[in-house]
């Protein structure tokens, strides 16, 4: 490619564009060290979470998931949107090798983020969060006004596309992090002392450790904040819709619905739904350390490689479908059997509201190369509006439906409201990539797929009513049966070009069990 004339203070031949080959191999090392860490963080995931509902119980296993959604959702207020400005214009001139841009904007962000996001957020804290004095002042200093100075260099590693690398540390904060939240659980015996935990040092050592790995140059920029003026054209009527989009996507796609099962004075359902919710997000942790790295790939794609978009567009599509289908299929419903023996009794209502939030959250995870796809063109405003209305639908639901049927109330408004953002989402980058409905159809029929499978699955596991075990091993092994037959009869998933793209992303080691894994989704056609 034809690189630009080095830019003003910088070195002549320190001007170091990417290729599309760049952007790919850095997402596919990038999804193979997320999936290392999926494999790793993932059952110690599952193991934290038993400890902490046995020794919280469903009411305070409730309270935790409130905090942490609370604290969420303001921390997306008060950013504006910079973080997700900063991604996007970042990642294009990094990709272009606009090295002085990208410093400017690294210092303006870090300039925003303690000047005035830190003390917003810390008096925010104090005014929303109800737990003891201590907890609260560990929460505001190294929970917000500590991290503030790291959290830059996060983005820094996205910007950089050393997704490998932050995979790599995300990793070792979580080892850290879970083994912390679980002494703090068995030793204290509360929601607010495992909430601080869980803050602290997941804001903390993640950022501190991030920053060591960025770029000389950009860490020198995220050391010298300066006031955020300056920043692109057009950054702000960018960053600004698209952080209101992100406060209320996140409160239609998160499990939100815990707030308003709080404040109607139903805590036991808040914990069975937080319980469900988060067991559903579990499973789908393979699917989404794939489409992880994707979002700032696509983003320098459409700068250089504008004629590519639409294959990858579809090629994602149909990845994402395929794999949350089969996990649909297998997954869910024989983990779905073992919840009651896992996590006990108070949770025996957890496997149906689990199904069907499964049902949402997979729908979310085919809706993320989809939303990657809409801010890289930087349509702020679509994904406001998208996310406004299925916002309303949310709402509007969940209180008409919450009083007269508790949890059953916030599944439906959840599932409601993920269905009305990704037809929003894929109503207008259809349009954008001139495709018809027809495309979507054909390229989501694996998930469409493992729903049904799941549905006829879990029926059967009900009606023969065995034991949980014997439960849990007939529903994967007849799912995974009827998800891989259905596939070839309909002559849908993944195609040969697909499958060599996963490979790639997949750790050498790892590579014949996931041949065998994908041979089973995937037939024998010449990639489209």
């Amino acid at each position: 490619m034809t690189h630009q004339q080095p830019e003003p203070g910088r070195p002549e031949g320190d001007q170091s564009g990417l290729t599309r080959g760049d952007l790919q191999d850095r997402a596919i090392r990038g999804a193979s060290w997320t999936m290392i860490n999926t494999v790793v963080s993932l059952p110690l995931a599952f193991a934290v979470n038993i400890v902490l509902a046995r020794t919280l119980g469903v009411v305070d296993y409730g309270r935790l998931a409130y905090l942490t959604t609370v604290i969420g959702i303001v921390s997306g207020i008060v950013e504006l949107g910079t973080g997700t400005g900063l991604l996007q214009f970042g990642s294009k001139a990094h990709a272009l090798g606009q090295t002085a841009t990208v410093q400017r904007l690294l210092s303006s962000i870090q300039g925003f983020r303690l000047f005035i996001t830190a003390p917003l957020l810390a008096l925010v804290v104090f005014l929303v969060a109800d737990v003891s004095a201590p907890m609260l002042a560990v929460a505001v200093v190294f929970g917000v006004l500590v991290p503030a100075v790291f959290s830059t260099a996060i983005d820094c590693i996205n910007i950089e596309n050393k997704t490998a690398a932050s995979a790599k540390l995300a990793m070792v904060t979580n080892l850290v992090a879970q083994i912390a939240v679980s002494a703090v659980a068995v030793a204290i015996t509360t929601a607010d002392a495992v909430w601080a935990t869980r803050l602290v040092i997941g804001q903390v050592l993640f950022g501190l450790l991030c920053l060591a790995f960025v770029a000389p140059e950009y860490r020198k920029a995220v050391l010298r904040p300066r006031w955020p003026g300056g920043l692109p054209e057009g950054f702000w009527r960018f960053a600004i819709p698209v952080g209101a989009a992100g406060v209320i996507g996140t409160l239609v796609v998160s499990r939100s619905e815990v707030v308003m099962l709080g404040w109607l004075d139903q805590p036991a359902a808040a914990g069975i739904f937080a319980m469900a919710f988060g067991l559903a997000g579990h499973i789908f942790a393979p699917a989404q350390a794939l489409i992880g790295p994707m979002v700032p790939a696509i983003s320098g794609l459409r700068e250089v490689d504008e004629a590519s978009v639409g294959r990858a567009f579809t090629r994602a599509l149909r990845g994402t479908s395929t794999i949350v289908g089969m996990l649909v299929a297998v997954a869910l419903p024989a983990f779905a059997a073992l919840v009651p023996s896992i996590y006990g009794g108070q949770f025996a209502q957890v496997p149906p509201v689990m199904l069907l939030l499964g049902l949402a959250g997979g729908l979310l995870v085919v809706t993320g190369p989809v939303q990657a796809f809409v801010q890289a063109r930087l349509a702020g405003g679509r994904v406001l509006l998208v996310n406004v209305i299925a916002l309303s639908v949310d709402i509007v639901l969940a209180v008409l439906l919450i009083p007269p049927l508790g949890v059953w109330g916030a599944v439906i408004a959840n599932v409601a409201a993920s269905w009305t953002q990704l037809v929003g989402f894929l109503a207008g980058e259809l349009r954008s990539l001139d495709m018809g409905w027809l495309v979507v159809a054909r390229q989501s029929r694996p998930f469409v797929l493992g729903a049904g499978v799941c549905g006829a699955v879990w029926g059967l596991v009900w009606w023969i009513d065995v034991s949980p075990v014997l439960a849990a091993m007939i529903a994967g092994s007849v799912g995974l049966a009827l998800f891989s037959t259905g596939l070839r009869a309909g002559r849908t998933g993944f195609t040969s070009g697909d499958t060599h793209a996963i490979i790639r992303t997949v750790p050498v080691r790892m590579r014949p069990l996931a041949r065998g894994v994908l041979a089973m989704c995937a037939f024998d056609r010449s990639p489209e």
